[in-house]
Protein backbone atom coordinates (compact mmCIF):
# COMPACT_ATOMS: atom_id res chain seq x y z
CA UNK A 1 0.00 0.00 0.00
CA UNK A 2 1.01 3.54 -0.52
CA UNK A 3 1.99 6.00 1.60
CA UNK A 4 -0.94 7.95 0.48
CA UNK A 5 -3.43 5.25 1.14
CA UNK A 6 -1.97 4.82 3.95
CA UNK A 7 -2.23 8.30 5.27
CA UNK A 8 -6.28 8.80 4.44
CA UNK A 9 -6.88 5.20 6.21
CA UNK A 10 -7.18 7.00 9.38
CA UNK A 11 -9.49 9.00 8.14
CA UNK A 12 -11.66 7.21 6.17
CA UNK A 13 -11.96 4.48 9.21
CA UNK A 14 -13.42 7.26 11.33
CA UNK A 15 -15.63 8.88 8.73
CA UNK A 16 -16.43 4.91 8.08
CA UNK A 17 -17.63 4.68 11.26
CA UNK A 18 -19.79 7.84 11.09
CA UNK A 19 -21.30 6.93 8.29
CA UNK A 20 -22.31 2.86 10.07
CA UNK A 21 -23.67 4.63 12.81
CA UNK A 22 -25.47 7.08 10.89
CA UNK A 23 -26.67 4.63 9.18
CA UNK A 24 -27.88 3.04 11.93
CA UNK A 25 -30.09 5.78 13.01
CA UNK A 26 -31.99 5.46 9.86
CA UNK A 27 -32.93 2.00 10.73
CA UNK A 28 -33.77 2.43 14.15
CA UNK A 29 -35.78 5.65 13.36
CA UNK A 30 -37.34 2.46 10.41
CA UNK A 31 -38.06 0.15 12.91
CA UNK A 32 -39.50 2.94 15.54
CA UNK A 33 -41.59 3.71 12.09
CA UNK A 34 -42.78 0.17 11.44
CA UNK A 35 -43.55 -0.38 14.93
CA UNK A 36 -46.19 2.90 14.88
CA UNK A 37 -47.56 0.99 11.99
CA UNK A 38 -47.94 -1.91 12.99
CA UNK A 39 -49.79 -0.54 16.13
CA UNK A 40 -51.92 1.53 14.29
CA UNK A 41 -52.77 -1.02 11.57
CA UNK A 42 -51.57 1.34 9.20
CA UNK A 43 -51.13 -0.31 5.87
CA UNK A 44 -49.21 2.42 4.01
CA UNK A 45 -47.30 3.47 6.65
CA UNK A 46 -46.02 -0.13 7.24
CA UNK A 47 -44.97 -0.22 3.42
CA UNK A 48 -43.54 3.49 4.00
CA UNK A 49 -41.46 1.93 6.88
CA UNK A 50 -40.24 -1.47 5.40
CA UNK A 51 -39.02 0.04 2.23
CA UNK A 52 -36.71 2.57 4.41
CA UNK A 53 -35.83 -0.21 6.47
CA UNK A 54 -34.49 -1.98 4.03
CA UNK A 55 -32.73 1.19 2.23
CA UNK A 56 -30.94 1.34 5.53
CA UNK A 57 -30.21 -2.41 5.80
CA UNK A 58 -28.43 -2.26 2.32
CA UNK A 59 -26.89 1.23 2.83
CA UNK A 60 -25.39 -0.70 6.14
CA UNK A 61 -24.60 -3.61 3.83
CA UNK A 62 -22.68 -1.69 1.39
CA UNK A 63 -20.62 0.12 4.34
CA UNK A 64 -19.67 -3.01 5.95
CA UNK A 65 -18.30 -3.93 2.45
CA UNK A 66 -16.38 -0.98 1.74
CA UNK A 67 -14.75 -1.58 5.94
CA UNK A 68 -14.17 -5.18 5.10
CA UNK A 69 -12.12 -3.79 1.95
CA UNK A 70 -10.06 -1.85 3.77
CA UNK A 71 -9.54 -4.29 6.79
CA UNK A 72 -8.93 -6.98 4.59
CA UNK A 73 -11.88 -9.07 4.95
CA UNK A 74 -14.97 -8.77 7.10
CA UNK A 75 -14.29 -11.00 10.36
CA UNK A 76 -15.05 -9.42 12.95
CA UNK A 77 -11.47 -10.48 14.44
CA UNK A 78 -9.57 -8.71 11.70
CA UNK A 79 -11.99 -5.86 11.42
CA UNK A 80 -11.24 -5.29 15.24
CA UNK A 81 -7.63 -5.58 14.86
CA UNK A 82 -7.82 -3.48 11.66
CA UNK A 83 -9.13 -0.59 13.80
CA UNK A 84 -6.67 -1.08 16.37
CA UNK A 85 -4.00 -0.48 14.75
CA UNK A 86 -5.40 2.54 13.50
CA UNK A 87 -4.24 6.09 14.98
CA UNK A 88 -7.24 6.59 18.07
CA UNK A 89 -7.62 2.95 17.26
CA UNK A 90 -8.68 2.88 21.19
CA UNK A 91 -11.25 5.10 20.73
CA UNK A 92 -12.42 3.51 17.03
CA UNK A 93 -13.29 0.18 18.75
CA UNK A 94 -15.24 1.56 21.79
CA UNK A 95 -17.21 3.37 18.50
CA UNK A 96 -17.51 -0.18 16.84
CA UNK A 97 -18.39 -1.96 20.02
CA UNK A 98 -20.44 0.43 20.43
CA UNK A 99 -22.37 0.45 17.29
CA UNK A 100 -22.07 -3.59 17.22
CA UNK A 101 -24.27 -3.37 20.63
CA UNK A 102 -26.64 -1.01 18.63
CA UNK A 103 -26.95 -3.15 15.92
CA UNK A 104 -27.47 -6.33 17.95
CA UNK A 105 -30.71 -4.54 20.00
CA UNK A 106 -32.16 -3.59 16.47
CA UNK A 107 -31.92 -6.83 15.19
CA UNK A 108 -33.93 -7.83 18.48
CA UNK A 109 -36.50 -5.05 17.60
CA UNK A 110 -36.84 -5.74 13.97
CA UNK A 111 -37.35 -9.31 15.03
CA UNK A 112 -39.66 -8.25 17.41
CA UNK A 113 -41.97 -6.54 14.62
CA UNK A 114 -41.89 -9.09 12.34
CA UNK A 115 -43.71 -11.37 15.39
CA UNK A 116 -46.15 -8.59 15.21
CA UNK A 117 -46.78 -8.67 11.89
CA UNK A 118 -46.74 -12.52 11.60
CA UNK A 119 -49.12 -12.53 14.43
CA UNK A 120 -51.55 -10.15 12.79
CA UNK A 121 -51.23 -12.03 9.00
CA UNK A 122 -52.37 -14.94 11.39
CA UNK A 123 -55.35 -13.37 13.30
CA UNK A 124 -56.27 -12.18 9.72
CA UNK A 125 -56.21 -15.53 8.53
CA UNK A 126 -58.05 -16.56 11.03
CA UNK A 127 -60.79 -14.21 10.99
CA UNK A 128 -61.56 -14.90 7.18
CA UNK A 129 -61.41 -19.20 7.76
CA UNK A 130 -64.31 -18.12 10.57
CA UNK A 131 -66.02 -15.93 7.87
CA UNK A 132 -65.74 -18.49 5.22
CA UNK A 133 -67.18 -21.01 7.27
CA UNK A 134 -63.81 -22.99 7.50
CA UNK A 135 -62.57 -24.50 11.01
CA UNK A 136 -59.58 -21.98 12.51
CA UNK A 137 -56.73 -22.54 12.46
CA UNK A 138 -55.97 -24.69 16.36
CA UNK A 139 -54.66 -22.45 18.59
CA UNK A 140 -52.88 -24.89 20.89
CA UNK A 141 -50.40 -27.86 20.36
CA UNK A 142 -51.16 -31.05 21.96
CA UNK A 143 -49.30 -34.88 21.37
CA UNK A 144 -51.87 -36.16 19.01
CA UNK A 145 -52.77 -35.19 15.63
CA UNK A 146 -55.44 -32.32 15.92
CA UNK A 147 -55.17 -31.67 19.42
CA UNK A 148 -56.42 -28.21 20.09
CA UNK A 149 -58.67 -28.62 17.10
CA UNK A 150 -61.55 -26.70 17.52
CA UNK A 151 -64.59 -28.13 15.58
CA UNK A 152 -66.42 -26.15 13.25
CA UNK A 153 -70.19 -25.69 13.04
CA UNK A 154 -69.99 -26.34 8.97
CA UNK A 155 -72.00 -23.44 8.37
CA UNK A 156 -70.86 -20.18 7.13
CA UNK A 157 -71.67 -16.78 8.25
CA UNK A 158 -71.50 -15.72 4.67
CA UNK A 159 -74.93 -17.80 3.80
CA UNK A 160 -78.23 -18.19 5.16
Amino acid sequence: MTGAAQATQPREAAALLARHEALAGQLEQALAHEARALAARDPEALLEAAQAKETAAAALEAAHGELATLAGDASEATVRAWLARQPDGQLLLARWEALRARLTDLRRRNQSNGLLLELGRRAARQALAILRGEEPVPATYGREPGAGKVPGTGRSLGRG
